[in-house]
């Protein structure tokens, strides 16, 4: 019981090991604008409809089947949104919620007020535009992979390298800690483990690792069974 109690307690401690809290806001907070922004396109795309009194007109207007496609992207993309601790991943996904916001405000300033037209060009297509970037930046953000050495050539420097005990790793998200036997804990994914197949590590596991600085602060690379402390 009691190992099941301290895993449980590292799971929950997650949070406030992987972000910092300013972080976890903005985090939370997005996921709240795309939905509201989401929920708010979809009731307004039948507005010009109800106005007319015939609903089967809303498959005939374009605007307002476009502000409803931009409503479903955001509430698709809400509880979706991949988290970056910090550099140009995480400022490039923050653009793509602004202009996933943005677009959705075009659509709706084009349907209600309406807008033909901006910078002689039709007010849906800019909508559209913002729109595509919006998307083509998150699908570059979401594939971007940094080196590895599960993709590198295995030529392993097995000088500078450190020790430590595994503190919990969760086998389904593919990702844990180490408590480093030189000081704090330190994170890993599974692609940082050597070998092929399914790559996982134990709770208690001892393991010799290279660490490396990525985009998200410092992680475990290389990571191998190393002989348990006598």
């Amino acid at each position: 019981m009691h190992h099941a109690s301290s895993c449980s307690e590292a799971y929950r401690a997650l949070p406030a090991i992987s972000c910092n809290p300013s972080a976890c806001e903005l985090f939370k907070m997005l996921k709240i604008v795309h939905l509201v922004t989401g929920a708010a396109a979809l009731l307004l795309s039948f507005i010009p409809s109800l106005r007319s009194e015939a609903v089967s007109l809303y498959l005939q207007n374009p605007d307002a089947i476009c502000l409803a496609f931009l409503g479903l992207l955001n509430l698709i993309l809400a509880p979706v949104i991949p988290y970056w601790n910090r550099g140009p991943r995480h400022n490039l996904q923050n653009l793509v919620s602004a202009l996933l916001v943005i677009a959705v405000i075009v659509q709706t300033l084009t349907l209600l007020v309406p807008l033909p037209g901006i910078a002689g060009q039709p007010a849906i297509l800019v909508s559209l535009s913002i729109a595509i970037v919006a998307v083509a930046l998150h699908l570059g953000v979401s594939f971007y992979r940094s080196y590895t050495p599960s993709s590198a050539p295995q030529n392993h420097d097995m000088g500078n390298r450190d020790t430590g005990t595994v503190k919990w790793f969760n086998t389904s998200k593919g990702f844990g800690f180490i408590s480093r036997d030189s000081g704090d804990d330190i994170f890993v994914h599974f692609r940082a483990i050597r070998g092929e197949g399914h790559r996982v590590l134990v709770e208690g596991q001892r393991v010799e690792f290279s660490v490396m600085n990525r985009d998200k602060g410092l992680q475990a690379e290389d990571v191998i069974a190393a002989l348990p402390r006598r």
